[in-house]
């Protein structure tokens, strides 16, 4: 067993464990799923770490490859359907798990508030959790599609269960958007998987080998698909509907990873899902679960359609570009603090957007980067709202003034927060962003104009309107309190929250000041994809 099936197996046993524990060990059924998080924690970083720790990880070098056969159905004269379970990481893939393996303790720990269903709510939290790592780690198509549907099903019970108010007006609306961008992703799979063989399995057998696996999806360096099957449905010139097929399935896939992000038009469900969401929850959902979407634009829409991206590379800039400034702008005109949040979520993944139209080797490392800081900062924000809900219930930005008072320790960890989320120089925001406006003015090389870029510049702007506005709101003045809640119990940090914010934020300072420790594990990786999309202008 290979270190990526360990990697998966460890919230897989964690998961039988709380199944078989009687539901009243609430305390055991707590330990269990925090140690299974931070064996994930260990085990990457002692044992899938080192692979990439000497050379980095080249475009299309995948490393720590686990193939194994699992269903081959005969079509008769047509050929043989190949699915493999089929693991492997290259640089990018690597950034995505090192982020959901560092964030899981921490949602695991903060969920030790959970008193309600407490065996179902952790048995839901390792399930997602699997699923995550599997979407980040999975090469063989029906695999990642398989991992893909398996987040659906927790999150929305998560969301559903433990939620605010409206709790399940919120989980529907999540569970029909990406049910909706999900039918899309498979509609897609299938045809591509009667488009390509295996080249390998073809020549053992004398028959055709269809294929799942991506990696033969995928073009050489020169843009050559080597494993295409002429005449087929996504093959190169293709026609369906009327239209280009290949272009046809990048819209679609792009839809439906947008969905995910979520990009600007797509993007409704997710206010009202962090608005309803219990507070580790929001986190989750805001630092790993977006990235999924993020991940299958660059890995799959650009990766297995190189050629339709490169075409239309202007409507993923505007797409960026217009959730960028719509989610700063709706963002400013929020009462709601963790509202505010969830909207500024929807801006910086438009960052992310923007990088990868630039389809320059600086913007792919700056939207890769950008969806590990956006991951560590908003899990960060996400806690700092739940301090607040924790104590009054109360998250109206307006009815607090003066909390530097109160919460001095608190308001440390807010204000550097909301700085590196506005992109200041030495913290983590600013680097990747810096990464993406340097790619994405190269882009125009590449078809992106420099009109995308300039405006999306000003959402570095509005986000600092909006976290100074509301810096100065509720932590300047002298204290007061005018909500529904209980003032007195604005009381500063206590220890286990400390230990929350700690390892966010010194990610933060630590990744502003030394950013090159993590470009070093995806920048060769990021630039045989800018080379790769090159070939085919």
């Amino acid at each position: 067993m290979g270190s990526l099936s360990i990697l998966l197996l460890l919230p897989f046993v964690a998961l039988l464990a709380v199944l078989f524990l009687p539901s009243g060990k609430k305390g055991l059924l707590r330990q269990v799923t925090l140690l299974a998080t931070l064996l994930q924690a260990v085990w990457f970083f002692a044992s899938i770490l080192p692979s990439f720790q000497n050379s980095t990880a080249a475009f299309m070098d995948f490393r720590l490859v686990e193939k194994l056969q699992w269903i081959r159905l005969d079509l008769g004269n047509t050929g043989l359907l190949n699915i493999e379970f089929h693991l492997a990481m290259d640089g990018i893939s690597f950034i995505l798990v090192m982020l959901t393996v560092l964030v899981l303790p921490i949602v695991a720990y903060k969920s030790f508030e959970v008193e309600k269903r407490v065996k179902v709510y952790f048995a839901l939290l390792l399930l997602l959790d699997m699923s995550m790592l599997g979407c980040f780690i999975a090469v063989d198509f029906f695999l990642f599609y398989l991992f893909y549907e398996f987040m659906l099903l927790p999150m929305f019970f998560l969301i559903g269960m433990w939620g605010g108010a409206r709790r399940e007006y919120a989980a529907i609306k999540f569970f029909l958007y990406t049910l909706f961008g999900s039918v899309f992703v498979l509609l897609i799979m299938v045809g591509l998987a009667f488009s390509f063989t295996d080249p390998l399995l073809t020549a053992e057998l004398g028959r055709p080998v269809y294929t799942f696996n991506m990696l033969h999806m995928m073009p050489d360096m020169a843009g050559h698909f080597a494993n295409m099957v002429q005449g087929s449905i996504f093959s190169t010139g293709s026609d369906l509907f009327g239209m280009d097929a290949r272009t046809l399935a990048f819209f679609v896939l792009l839809i439906g990873f947008a969905i995910k992000v979520p990009a600007v038009p797509v993007h409704t469900w997710l206010p009202d899902a962090h608005v309803e969401a219990s507070t580790p929850i929001s986190v989750i959902l805001a630092a790993v679960l977006l990235k999924v979407g993020g991940y299958g634009i660059l890995r799959i829409c650009y990766g297995l359609f190189p050629e339709a991206g490169v075409h239309y590379t202007f409507w993923v800039g505007l797409m960026g570009m217009v959730s960028i400034l719509y989610g700063a702008l709706v963002a400013m005109s929020q009462k709601d603090l963790k509202a505010m949040i969830a909207y500024s979520s929807i801006s910086h993944m438009g960052f992310v957007l923007l990088g990868i139209a630039s389809l320059d080797p600086a913007g792919l490392d700056g939207a890769v980067l950008q969806m590990f800081n956006h991951g560590v900062v908003s899990a960060a924000l996400f806690l700092i709202a739940g301090v607040l809900s924790d104590r009054t219930h109360d998250r109206e930005i307006t009815h607090y003034t003066g909390l530097w008072t109160k919460m001095p320790r608190y308001t440390v960890f807010v204000l550097i927060t909301f700085f590196a989320s506005m992109g200041l120089p030495g913290l983590n925001g600013f680097v990747s962003e810096m990464l993406v406006f340097l790619g994405s003015f190269k882009g125009i090389e590449n078809g992106l104009p420099a009109w995308i870029s300039f405006l999306s510049v000003l959402g570095i702007v509005f986000a600092a309107v909006y976290f100074l506005r509301t810096f100065r709101q509720m932590f300047f003045g002298e204290f007061s309190y005018v909500g529904t809640g209980d003032g007195s119990t604005l009381t500063d940090l206590k220890t286990k929250e400390i230990i929350l914010f700690v390892p966010l934020t010194a990610l933060m300072i630590v990744l502003g000041i030394f950013p090159g420790l993590l470009l070093q594990f995806m920048e060769t990786a990021a630039a045989g994809y800018a080379t790769m999309l090159g070939a085919f202008h």
